[in-house]
C-alpha cells in the first residue's frame, strides 16, 4: 500500500493568491494548429435518444406498453415485440453494455443476447468498447 507522506504532498504547492515570480514572463500563447483548431470544434457528445423513448416507440408500434414490453408476461407476439425492443437499443445506443440493456428490460445479459442472436443484433465492429467477442479466457 502506497501511502503519501504530507511533506512529499506539499512540496510543490504554493499558497492561494501568491503569483509566479515577475521576473519570469509567463509562456506566449502558441498558435495552433488549423487541424487541432478543427478537432476542438467537433462535437463529441451528441445527444443520444433515451432507451426509454426508443423502447416506448417500439411498444406503440407493436400495440404494447412500455410495462407490457419490460414485464414477465411472455407470450409469443409480445415477446417478438420484446426482441425488436432490444435490437432497437442494441443498435441505437452503442454505448450501453448488455448487462447495462438487461437492467432496463429487467432481464438478464445472457437474456439480451439471445434476443440480439434471433434479431441479427449487434455485429462485432457496431460493439461498444469493452465488449469484444471472442477473447481469450
Amino acid at each position: 500500500m502506497f501511502i503519501a507522506r504530507f511533506e512529499n504532498t506539499m512540496r510543490n504547492a504554493r499558497p492561494k493568491g501568491v503569483e509566479p515570480a515577475p521576473g519570469k514572463p509567463s509562456p506566449a500563447p502558441r498558435t495552433e494548429d488549423p487541424a487541432v483548431a478543427a478537432y476542438r470544434c467537433i462535437d463529441v457528445l451528441e445527444p443520444r435518444t433515451p432507451a426509454r423513448e426508443i423502447i416506448s416507440r417500439v411498444s406503440m408500434l407493436h400495440g404494447y406498453s412500455f410495462a407490457e414490453i419490460t414485464g414477465p408476461r411472455l407470450e409469443k407476439k409480445l415477446v417478438q415485440a420484446r426482441f425488436d425492443a432490444i435490437k432497437a437499443v442494441a443498435d441505437a445506443r452503442l454505448d450501453l453494455s448488455l448487462p447495462q440493456i438487461g437492467r432496463i428490460f429487467n432481464r438478464d445479459h445472457t437474456s439480451i443476447l439471445h434476443a440480439l442472436k434471433k434479431r441479427g443484433g449487434r455485429r462485432p465492429e457496431q460493439q461498444g468498447p469493452g465488449q469484444q467477442q471472442g477473447a481469450a479466457k
